[in-house]
């Protein structure tokens, strides 16, 4: 069984103080989801498949040993490999976050690779993701996401089609629905979703 893979697996190099079932559960809980997504993926070719499913259990080990080893200031379930905190009501951008990731940004020109929360304002459903900066462009005061492309430093999306995604400061507040998997209609909360495979990866390099 996978479950009896990764418990075999799971003492070797181990943060510390972090249990080999614990590991072995999010292992399992990542294994399983991300051979889901992929079930679920656009059909690609065949050797592109098998490359991809030949690296799946190395990002989940990653993944599982970055998760037990971060110190996020939330509830790490092991058995669903997600985290855990209390929701706010609504998802809000409030009249500081522009400015403050205009400073944040500009603070520095050491941004680069730093993980994001990127704020969606889609009406029908509304939740924050991650993602990271791969590239700053300081004369025309933008910066572009590896997955969502260009926004401005002030935080607005410049991509036409996704003009309701918002870049915001890392911070404690920002960071907590992302983790979660915090998300909301127009009635307001409704089940956490579960982060994909490269959320987690990039979670686990959050400093706190």
């Amino acid at each position: 069984m996978q479950g009896d893979i990764f418990q075999s697996l799971s003492r070797q190099d181990l943060p510390a103080g972090a249990s080999p079932d614990s590991f072995s559960e999010l292992c399992t809980a990542l294994y399983e989801r991300e051979l889901n997504y992929l079930a679920q993926s656009p059909a690609t070719s065949l050797p592109g498949l098998q490359r991809r499913l030949r690296s799946v259990p190395y990002y989940v080990q990653r993944a599982a040993r970055g998760m037990l080893s971060c110190d996020a200031p939330y509830t790490l379930d092991s058995q669903n490999a997600s985290w855990q905190a209390p929701q706010q009501s609504r998802l809000n951008r409030t009249q500081s976050q522009p400015k403050r990731v205009y400073n944040w940004l500009t603070s520095s020109a050491g941004r680069l690779g730093h993980v994001v929360p990127v704020l969606d304002f889609d009406p029908r459903l509304q939740r924050v993701v991650l993602d990271s900066i791969d590239r700053i462009d300081l004369s025309a005061e933008r910066v572009h996401l590896n997955q969502y492309g260009w926004f401005s430093f002030q935080g607005d999306c410049l991509e036409p089609e996704s003009a309701h995604l918002i870049i915001v400061k890392p911070d404690s507040s920002s960071l907590k629905p992302a983790f979660c998997g915090h998300q909301w209609n127009h009635k307001g909360r409704i089940d956490p979703r579960t982060l994909t495979l490269r959320e987690v990866l990039l979670a686990t390099t959050v400093s706190w």
